[in-house]
């Protein structure tokens, strides 16, 4: 009887989550509409004016939080508040809305409120610790571990409906990466971002030029273009990051890099990256490479897929500079002693108040023993370079008219055709130890094979399932290119049409034309072109069209003397 005096001070707490089921997948609008805030707070309004001896002081609500666990804001906000003694009762609609753990919700109706003095009542269930019987001693906890079976299947329903959109090549995230929007027709499908889309295809020329990530990132700031982030709250997103280190962030090397390195900007869709051991446990695990669903051509690309892989090998090249220079010099990470293959160092002499530039050995740099110095002047070289450039050019654009002559789409449809044969071979191989590797748990369980046996078989099988799809990536690069050959912007022959009145030595030339180049003792140098198996597929389909009588001898490595 003195309990039942007391004067009860009541907080309504609400919460509402898609996480944990609160949605309905099925198309079940009315439970939908039922668990909203809106109806949980008219709800409980009703209970009070029906309960005029429990006063109402404060209503806390978690919209968009899980119910799995109780590390939600407001939810502790009341806690702090119940510890302070501003309120002795919690009011609820049911109990699913109080939390869906099974553990920590009978710890906190059973252990910790009572031993706080705080009187629990969900409405809906008709329960009331006030007023409990001995019966609510079974139906609550029962009534806790459904809703907490009802958050793992729904958990693993929507695990599985999201797996199957990224297998299908569905964009399934909340926030879309910089140069892209969500399709306003299909929130699953990614549309360019027109004006992001030209920063990102600025970073990337920028590059080629001979820009490192951070002097790209200083010219941003300088021109005032906003950061991903800061582009992305610009237009409304409430889109939050770990990354940043300032008040206001801004263009950083990472930002740049991470586009750099980014395969979505090619029409490529990579998903799956990481997971959480289940629905309670939100610890990141990232997946390993072979587990991610990647699918190629699911939107419009932003940057061409040899201009994306051209740029991914110059990132891994050594192209340091000094601290003075923002430019990475022409032949950065693309020149190398012909004997030793070390990098060859770009030094600079001043005489005569002129400055000459020459490269020398870098191991003849270190210890003198080890390789001779292989010094070349840079004006030498240059024109070098530039002779063996215009001669590997004039050999392309004989073969170009060549391929114009007897339509060039017979030589692409003969590529492509073998190429799609080795890359259903490779899906063969694939699929085929999958098999053998679901087999292997078989062998396990009946006792034909031992645990050792077991994990050595499993990770033959793996690698050789990796080794498979590395190939067919490769492979898919090759037939995207020869696609591309056929375009006047983007293809590689286009890329020797378009240095054909060549005149001087720049970054871009070099990159876009030269694989490598080698330097010999005497003043004499090898240039390795890039895209010299295209170059003799097409000579080779040139003989068997009869259309050349005798292979040129150029066949995509020049070596001259500087005279």
């Amino acid at each position: 009887m003195e309990t039942k005096q007391m004067e009860f001070k009541a907080a309504t707490y609400l919460r509402l989550s898609k996480d944990d089921g609160d949605f309905s997948l099925s198309g079940n609008t009315e439970k939908t509409e039922s668990n909203s805030i809106h109806n949980q707070r008219e709800l409980l309004k009703n209970y009070l004016k029906a309960h005029p001896e429990i006063q109402h002081v404060a209503e806390y609500a978690d919209d968009g939080y899980t119910g799995t666990n109780f590390d939600r804001p407001d939810f502790q906000n009341m806690m702090d508040a119940i510890r302070s003694g501003k309120i002795n009762c919690i009011i609820v609609k049911d109990l699913s809305r109080f939390g869906r753990d099974y553990i920590d919700a009978g710890r906190y109706i059973e252990k910790i409120f009572p031993q706080l003095g705080i009187r629990f009542i969900s409405v809906n269930d008709q329960f009331d610790t006030l007023e409990s019987h001995s019966s609510d001693n079974i139906i609550v906890p029962f009534k806790n571990l459904i809703n907490d079976s009802y958050s793992r299947d729904t958990s693993i329903k929507v695990r599985s409906n999201l797996e199957v959109k990224r297998q299908n090549g569905e964009f399934v995230s909340g926030f879309t990466v910089y140069g892209y929007q969500k399709d306003p027709a299909n929130k699953n499908h990614l549309v360019i971002d027109e004006y992001a889309a030209e920063i990102v295809k600025e970073i990337f020329s920028l590059t080629m030029e001979g820009f490192s990530p951070e002097a790209i990132a200083n010219r941003l700031n300088e021109k005032g273009i906003l950061c991903p982030l800061e582009y992305k709250k610009s237009n409304g997103s409430r889109f939050q990051c770990s990354f940043t280190t300032s008040s206001r962030p801004v263009w950083s090397h990472v930002a740049v890099r991470r586009i750099l390195t980014n395969e979505v900007y090619t029409g490529v869709l990579v998903q799956g990256k990481r997971t959480t051991p289940n629905y309670k446990v939100k610890k990141i695990i990232y997946k390993d490479k072979e587990d991610w669903a990647r699918v190629e051509g699911t939107h419009e690309a932003i940057i061409a897929r040899p201009f994306f892989d051209l740029v991914q090998q110059l990132l891994l090249e050594d192209t340091r500079i000094s601290p003075d220079q923002e430019k990475i010099y022409p032949y950065s990470g693309k020149i190398f002693c012909g004997d030793c293959k070390s990098m060859i160092t770009r030094k600079t002499v001043k005489s005569g108040g002129k400055a000459y530039v020459y490269y020398v050995c870098s191991a003849n740099k270190a210890n003198r023993n080890i390789c001779s110095k292989h010094s070349i002047r840079q004006t030498d070289l240059d024109g070098a370079v530039l002779a063996a450039i215009q001669a590997q050019i004039n050999v392309i654009l004989d073969l170009d008219k060549a391929l114009q002559q007897i339509k060039s789409l017979a030589w692409e449809r003969s590529e492509i055709k073998k190429i799609e044969a080795n890359i259903d071979a490779q899906n063969q191989i694939i699929h085929k130890n999958r098999d053998l590797r679901m087999g292997i748990y078989e062998d396990l369980r009946e006792g034909i094979i031992s645990q050792d046996e077991f994990q050595e078989l499993k990770q033959e099988f793996t690698q050789r399932i990796a080794d498979a799809k590395h190939a067919v990536e490769k492979l898919n690069a090759a037939k995207n290119e020869i696609l591309q050959g056929s375009s006047m912007q983007q293809g590689w022959l286009a890329q020797f049409r378009k240095y054909q009145n060549i005149t001087e030595i720049t970054r871009p030339v070099i990159v876009n034309l030269i694989e490598k180049i080698y330097v010999y003792e005497n003043n004499e140098i090898q240039v390795v072109f890039r895209h010299r198996d295209q170059l003799a597929d097409i000579m080779s389909f040139l003989k068997n069209q009869n259309t050349v009588e005798k292979k040129p001898e150029t066949t995509g490595f020049l070596r001259q003397e500087v005279i």
